[in-house]
């Protein structure tokens, strides 16, 4: 069991309500500004669902709390392009909100959520997932990297 801080959806929502915050809750009135938002928003959205289907093709868990119950290493779908397809759509999502708000400075929230995911998140599930499936994994992590 990875032991989590805090779950990454926890951080994800900390994330979405520090970027409104600093927006002041403005959205921006501009048609392109949500018209942008809208063609990242979709993209992780299938990014997303295609994770999810994978995983429940190969009967796996996608519990970020239990990498290591996973039953097999999924290699396959949008996992060929990216090893945290799930986390890039989060980011994403927040990317294209972004553009949405009306401050630039609610980037800094995303920056935030990326360091968090990336140190005490992913770098423990990839240690889970080395002494899980070996070789295997390690020879995935040279193909495929960590977010794009």
């Amino acid at each position: 069991m990875l032991d989590l801080k805090i779950p990454p959806l926890v951080v994800f929502a900390i994330a979405v309500v520090s970027m409104l915050a600093l927006s002041g809750f403005h959205f921006s009135a501009a048609g392109w500004s949500l018209a942008l938002s809208y063609a990242i928003w979709l993209p992780a959205a299938l990014i997303a669902v295609s994770a999810v289907f994978s995983f429940s093709q190969l009967k796996t868990t996608v519990n970020p709390h239990k990498p290591g119950k996973a039953s097999s290493l999924v290699v396959s779908g949008v996992f060929k392009y990216t090893r945290n397809p799930m986390y890039l759509a989060l980011t994403m999502i927040l990317i294209g909100s972004l553009f949405w708000l009306d401050t630039f400075l609610a980037v800094l929230p995303i920056v935030c959520f990326v360091c968090y995911l990336s140190q005490f998140q992913i770098k423990p599930e990839e240690a889970i997932l080395r002494k899980k499936f070996g070789e295997e994994y390690l020879a995935y992590c040279a193909r495929v990297r960590r977010w794009l």
